[in-house]
């Protein structure tokens, strides 16, 4: 019997947008850089480099990747395959971390081009500067996995129940609100003093834009901190135990009104 895993990486390499989203993140860091006026200052070609290659993972993560995740969470259980697979002893835990597994696995090559698209293509001539410079990339692949495969993982688990547009649309909605959100409405408490619905509503949103270390590689501010990196891991680790935790609770692997 074919597993549910190779099942899902199968149909994945079946529909052919891999081949579009490798494409584009090899092609879009490489050539766009080159239609900006790099000439006055050939330095800021590498940080630019970076940004867009980083960019296109960020966009490739939420717009591919968590898309890909509801609509094989929704597909798992409506077309009967989820009951097929528990028929055979598959259980919901396992069904979910399989989908899960082939949609995170899809990422990786993404990630892994990124970060060397900025070792070959971006890297600094300063023997210090480059050291740091192949720390923060792997900081930053590290963290940004981290912050996608929670919402990869939700996603699947909300479409199981609720259909492709809301697992899709719950998970993205979250990123972006942790990405950009989030730090508007920091801003908005610094301007109003003393509002601890804010303050309370800012503690409790998720801030993923601790996982963009894009700021880091376009001024070249050197990796974080280990003290300060391990915080970050901890952080994740724990939206990790929430996001999986109400994941699996929601994940249904028979069709609705069965």
């Amino acid at each position: 019997m074919i597993s549910l895993f190779r099942l899902t990486m199968a149909t994945m390499f079946a529909r052919k947008m891999w081949v579009v989203v490798i494409l584009a993140s090899i092609l879009t860091p490489i050539i766009f850089p080159l239609f900006t006026p790099y000439e006055t200052n050939t330095a800021l070609l590498e940080p630019a480099r970076a940004q867009t290659a980083w960019s296109c993972t960020w966009i490739v993560a939420i717009l591919w990747t968590l898309s890909q995740a509801a609509r094989f969470g929704e597909s798992n259980s409506n077309s009967g395959m989820g009951s097929y697979f528990r028929s055979q002893g598959v259980g919901s835990l396992r069904q979910i971390f399989a989908l899960w597994s082939a949609v995170m696995l899809s990422l990786l090559p993404v990630v892994l081009i990124s970060t060397g698209v900025c070792l070959i293509f971006a890297m600094p001539a300063d023997p210090k500067e480059a050291s740091m410079w192949v720390w923060t990339n792997l900081q930053f692949a590290t963290l940004l996995l981290l912050a996608i495969g929670p919402l990869a993982l939700l996603g699947v688990g909300v479409s199981s129940r609720c259909g492709a547009l809301i697992g899709y649309v719950v998970p993205t909605g979250l990123c972006l609100y942790g990405l950009y959100g989030v730090t508007y409405l920091g801003m908005t408490i610094r301007l109003r003093d003393d509002n601890k619905i804010l303050e309370w509503l800012y503690a409790l949103s998720p801030q993923y834009h601790l996982a963009d270390l894009t700021p880091r590689l376009i001024f070249k501010m050197g990796h974080l901190p280990w003290s300060e990196f391990s915080g970050f891991l901890l952080y994740f680790f724990a939206i990790t135990i929430v996001a999986s935790s109400l994941a699996t609770l929601l994940f249904r692997t028979d069709p609705l009104g069965n």
